[in-house]
């Protein structure tokens, strides 16, 4: 793949003296430490990786980012087609280089990078409709009173072609195993390091033919894996590739193929369920209890026996002091007893939360946590699935399971057991806009229920919630509410995140009084 070549103007401004300008534009400096720069790129109106020669160009609204001295001032951005790149850094430090980086057409709008940040990872998963370059180049020292410099950008990266088979269709993209998909980047040592904890996989565009791909460096040959269509319902193989390095354009053509046909891929269904684009997760075997081990003599966490389970003594967790719990007031992992009806006497931010799950040593490596909204959301609304009954992306449904009202969440790969009734259309991925229904649409017995488990589905019991008036109180039982605690606040110091659901449908992002006691159900990568 070819570098890049473009020149930085900086335009410095010190207060008291004439502003600078240069090709008519002027900028006005936002503090004593911002410097205003442009960085004019030579061609290319447009993100593309020209497969024919390797070469990178640039469109509208990409952006680079600025680091100086180890640590990140800023970004500029593309503005105009055909024009420049601008935008304010700061404190960029004198005598010493700045690096340049390109972060890939998917990590567009990096602006959560903090200033003065030290790394950052960068995600290449999805290449369905571009492709995620890596880039990075380094200018001559920062002088104030310099204001052009030259750079070069040096791929970070691979080009490679797979030809692709598959029966997937023309609009479900194709997803590669044992590719590594994440890129963390030391802007102290100018480091690109692949990250190889967790499964990896890049998402191809969809269809058959040449298809190709930016993957990252491996010293060492990259082993035959997986292939499947993403809806799951092709599954196949793509062969080993050579070693990759840095800037490799190879043209070879790896074969994939992705052309059985099957209602579940038995070799990937693994029981997991996607809270992102690349995060999979375990749920736990039952919501969070706190309670009284009399063999042990003292107080344990532990999970719920079972799926459906929730403690009877309701009566008992309305009172002040220790008691057998499994409704909580918000990040109170260290201290389940908390129940003080002042939303202050909770943790005030994401940081200060205390995560249940931190009570759970067994989940080793990958410890357990509750989701966050954004990944309730994904769970539930975004994630591709397995076909259900003729509905597609199947979720979740609403059901009564052992007699219990709540929610089966299934997993992303799915295969209904033999000789258990499926779940209604209507219920599948309800919400208000499919029709009247209720938890009755679906339901199951005990040993129903074990066997759909078994299958890896997962049932979210309703919880009602402890809630204060004048006194505590548990309600909302009768109504069929449920309520599991987010790990977020959105930088709200009286609420936090839960999700909610009723049988008309699930709310992902419903903020509550952090004294309020809602159910916890955790998970683990």
């Amino acid at each position: 793949m070819k570098s890049t070549r473009f020149i930085i103007i900086a335009l410095a401004f010190i207060v008291g003296l004439a502003q600078c300008k240069k090709n008519n534009d002027v900028f006005n400096a936002i503090d004593d430490n911002m410097i205003d720069i442009t960085i004019n790129v030579a061609d290319g109106a447009k993100i593309n990786v020209n497969t024919s020669t390797g070469a990178v160009t640039f469109e509208r609204y990409d952006e680079l980012h600025i680091v100086s001295d180890g640590k990140y001032c800023g970004f500029v951005s593309k503005t105009t087609a055909n024009g420049p790149f601008t935008g304010s850094i700061k404190n960029p430090t004198e005598g010493v280089p700045m690096y340049i980086y390109y972060l890939g057409v998917h990590n567009k709008h990096y602006k959560t990078i903090d200033t003065g940040s030290t790394s950052c990872k960068i995600d290449i998963t999805d290449q369905t409709s571009s492709l995620p370059v890596i880039s990075c180049g380094k200018t001559g020292e920062y002088t104030p009173d310099v204001t052009s410099y030259s750079v070069n950008l040096d791929n970070k990266c691979a080009l490679v072609k797979f030809n692709v088979t598959t029966s997937a269709g023309a609009k479900v993209p194709t997803c590669l195993a044992g590719l590594r998909n994440e890129m963390i980047i030391d802007f102290k040592g100018n480091t690109f390091t692949p990250d190889t904890v967790g499964e990896s996989m890049i998402k191809l565009a969809p269809g058959s033919g040449e298809r190709w791909a930016i993957l990252l460096p491996n010293a060492a040959e990259v082993s035959s894996s997986r292939a499947y269509s993403e809806d799951y319902r092709y599954v196949g193989t793509r062969s080993a590739l050579g070693a990759i390095n840095y800037n490799d354009f190879i043209t070879k053509g790896y074969d994939v193929t992705v052309n059985t046909s099957t209602t579940v891929d038995p070799t990937y269904n693994d029981h997991k369920f996607s809270l992102s684009a690349t995060k999979r997760v375990l749920f736990a075997s039952g919501n969070v209890q706190h309670v009284y081990n009399a063999e042990k003599r003292t107080w344990i966490w532990k999970f719920a026996e079972h799926q459906y389970d929730m403690l009877d003594n309701d009566d008992v967790q309305i009172k002040e002091g220790r008691c057998d719990r499994d409704r909580f007031g918000w990040g109170t992992g260290n201290n389940p007893d908390n129940m003080s009806h002042s939303n202050s006497d909770y943790p005030q931010s994401t940081n200060e939360f205390v995560d249940w799950g931190r009570n759970f040593p067994e989940g080793g490596s990958y410890p357990w946590f509750a989701p966050k909204c954004v990944e309730w959301r994904y769970l539930m609304f975004q994630r591709t699935t397995t076909e259900l009954n003729g509905v597609y992306n199947a979720r979740y449904a609403r059901a009564r399971v052992n007699g219990v009202k709540g929610v089966i969440l299934f997993p992303d790969v799915y295969s209904h057991p033999v000789g258990v009734t499926l779940p209604t259309v209507n219920s599948i991925n309800y919400t208000n806009n499919n029709g009247n229904g209720s938890y009755s649409d679906n339901n199951y017995t005990e040993d129903d229920w074990n066997k759909m488990a078994a299958s890896g589905a997962v049932f979210l019991p309703i919880t009602g919630q402890r809630v204060y008036s004048g006194g505590w109180n548990i309600s909302y039982l009768e109504n069929g509410d449920g309520h599991y605690w987010s790990q977020c606040d959105l930088d709200d110091p009286v609420h936090a995140c839960n999700l909610y659901f009723t049988d008309y449908r699930p709310y992902v992002q419903d903020k509550d009084d952090k004294c309020k006691g809602f159910a916890v159900r955790l998970v683990r990568e």
